[in-house]
C-alpha cells in the first residue's frame, strides 16, 4: 500500500511518567517552542515544534507497565531513538554536561567527512537522541 501523505512530516511521541522532568528537558534546556496540550480519552499529549516535525510528550492517565529501556540501539532492539541536525556539537556536549545532562556518546568526527560528526545524549526518561551536524 501506498500512502497519500497529509503532512512530509514526523511526529514523534515519547510517553513519559515524569513529564515535569521531560519539560524542564525539552523546553528548558532544549528550547523547544510548545504548541500547547491535546487532552484525550485516558491521559494528554503537550507538543513541541521540532523544525518542520512535531515532538510529543505523552502521559496516561494509568502509566505504562513497562519503564522506558534506557540505551537507544544498544539495549534494545526498535524505535530507539531520534536524530536532529544541529551546528556545534563540542558546544553542545559542554553545555549537556555542564547542565548535568547524560552525553551517551560524545562528538565523533565523520572520516570520510572532517568537520562533520555526530553524538548522543540523553533525555531524563534515557530516550536517546543522536545529533549531528558540524563539530
Amino acid at each position: 500500500m501506498r500512502f497519500e501523505l497529509l503532512s512530509p512530516t514526523v511526529e514523534i511521541g515519547l510517553v513519559t511518567t515524569d513529564l515535569d522532568a521531560m519539560v524542564a528537558f525539552y523546553e528548558g534546556f532544549l528550547g523547544l517552542e510548545s504548541q500547547g496540550d491535546i487532552e484525550f480519552v485516558g491521559g494528554r499529549q503537550r507538543r513541541y515544534v521540532l523544525g518542520a516535525s512535531v515532538l510529543k510528550l505523552v502521559t496516561y492517565d494509568s502509566p505504562p507497565a513497562a519503564p522506558v529501556a534506557p540505551g537507544g540501539g544498544h539495549a534494545q532492539a526498535g524505535l530507539r531513538y531520534f536524530t536532529i541536525g544541529i551546528n556545534g556539537l563540542r558546544a553542545a556536549a559542554e553545555a549537556f554536561e555542564a547542565a548535568g545532562h547524560e552525553v551517551v556518546e560524545p562528538p565523533t568526527e565523520f572520516a570520510p567527512v572532517p568537520g562533520m560528526g555526530w553524538m548522543f545524549v540523553a533525555d531524563p526518561d534515557g530516550n536517546s537522541i543522536e545529533l549531528f551536524g558540524t563539530l
